[in-house]
């Protein structure tokens, strides 16, 4: 049995959102350059192609700097996510930010193709968009 068939349909939304932000910031990181571009790999996730971080430990503080989101959006308690990246003098230079403007309230149901549609424009603009230095 999956996770995910043992959760409400708000907690499906907040899981989905987790996922997407994991994808997305390993999106940015990857078209910013700020590790070599062999140090990712091409996936797919919602019939797009994707980079995912290929070195364990990136991957994996990625992954649970994200997941750790998961108990608070299920609650409604997270309004933004930000990426911020900063230069040698640990000066902030660059931020993203993602407005988590979703209603997670019992009394309205997100269509999981209609939100999967939106996540999936979002990444196709990502995909194409010049944010490398």
């Amino acid at each position: 049995m999956d996770l995910k068939d043992n959760q409400s349909p708000q907690g499906e939304t907040a899981r989905i959102l987790v996922e997407f932000l994991e994808v997305a910031i390993t999106s940015i990181v990857f078209l910013k350059g700020v590790y070599p571009s062999g140090a990712f790999e091409r996936r797919r996730y919602m019939n797009l192609v994707v980079q995912r971080a290929r070195h364990p430990q990136l991957r994996d503080y990625i992954h649970s700097a994200v997941f750790g989101l998961l108990p608070f959006i299920q609650k409604g308690m997270v309004e933004r996510a930000a990426v911020i990246f900063f230069n040698t003098d640990s000066i902030p230079v660059e931020r993203f930010v993602f407005k988590l403007a979703v209603n997670l309230s019992y009394g309205s149901k997100v269509e999981e193709a209609d939100l999967e549609f939106s996540l999936r424009s979002f990444l196709i603009k990502l995909s194409v968009s010049e944010i490398s230095y």
